[in-house]
Formats: structure tokens, C-alpha cells, sequence
């Protein structure tokens, strides 16, 4: 038996520093919720990376994030979404997260960026735990770390 690994993407448009469509950012995010299930986190995360955003100058918000596509090709622009993305200091990997507002209050971890990092959470789920707490408390395993929200 043959067992067919289906990816679903999200699709994110980051506004460029010109107005306009020449210079925007597209990242693909892969699903990854037939990985980790549907990991959620406390809304104090979300709060924690803004507070290191006044902290470090190495930490960032951008409001950046013009349009998100889901993996079942919806609009999902406006909501409450989140592209958590770093830049790892000692081997220069690049690192992203894809996290939603949940109505009860928590934060839905929805995708991972690039798809090298998602093979990595494939290979072993608890590095998700060790990539959350470093973009917590250790600013200093990170060269960049941005925090990128609605455009609007």
C-alpha cells in the first residue's frame, strides 16, 4: 500500500516597500495540522513577542500582511492571523509560523514556513515546542525575528 502525503498550503502576500505588486513578499505556508494536529498556545505568547519587540531592536512588528489565502483557497485576510518568522543566529535557517486567533482566547498554530522546517517538525513534532519557547526566552538564538500582521 502506497500512503500519499497530501500538502496544503496558505498562501501569504507581504506588502513591499513600494506600493504596488512588484516588490511583495509571497511565502507558502504548509498546513500543518497532519503533523501536529491542532496545537493551541496562550494568547501571552503573542503578547510576549511584542513585548520583546520593545526590547530588542532584533525583534519586529510589520503590518505587512496584505493578503493570506488558506490551504482550502479562502480569503482570510482581515482575521486574526499572524506570520511569526525568524532567522535562527548560529546557522542562518529561516523559521516561520502561521498562528491564529481562537475564539476562546488561545492561539491556533495553523502552518510552518519553509517547507525544510516543516519536514523538520515532520521528523521530530517536539522541536515545535523548542522553537516556541526560544522566540520567548532566548532573543539571543535569533538574528531577526519579525512579527507580521494586517496590512490595513
Amino acid at each position: 500500500m502506497i500512503l500519499l502525503i497530501v500538502e496544503l498550503n496558505w498562501k501569504l502576500t507581504l506588502e513591499g516597500s513600494d506600493e504596488g505588486e512588484d516588490d511583495d513578499l509571497k511565502l507558502t505556508f504548509v498546513d500543518t495540522s497532519n503533523i501536529l494536529g491542532e496545537p493551541k498556545i496562550e494568547r501571552q505568547f503573542i503578547d510576549t513577542i511584542i513585548k520583546n519587540t520593545k526590547k530588542y531592536d532584533h525583534y519586529s512588528i510589520f503590518r505587512n500582511l496584505k493578503k493570506i489565502i488558506s490551504d482550502k483557497n479562502e480569503d482570510m485576510t482581515g482575521l486574526a492571523i499572524w506570520a511569526l518568522l525568524g532567522i535562527v543566529k548560529e546557522k542562518s535557517q529561516r523559521v516561520g509560523l502561521l498562528l491564529g486567533s481562537l475564539a476562546e482566547g488561545g492561539v491556533h498554530i495553523i502552518a510552518a514556513w519553509p517547507s525544510s522546517f516543516t519536514d523538520q517538525l515532520r521528523a521530530d513534532v517536539s522541536l515545535l515546542d523548542v522553537v516556541l519557547d526560544k522566540f520567548i526566552s532566548d532573543p539571543s538564538f535569533w538574528t531577526q525575528v519579525d512579527l507580521v500582521i494586517g496590512f490595513h
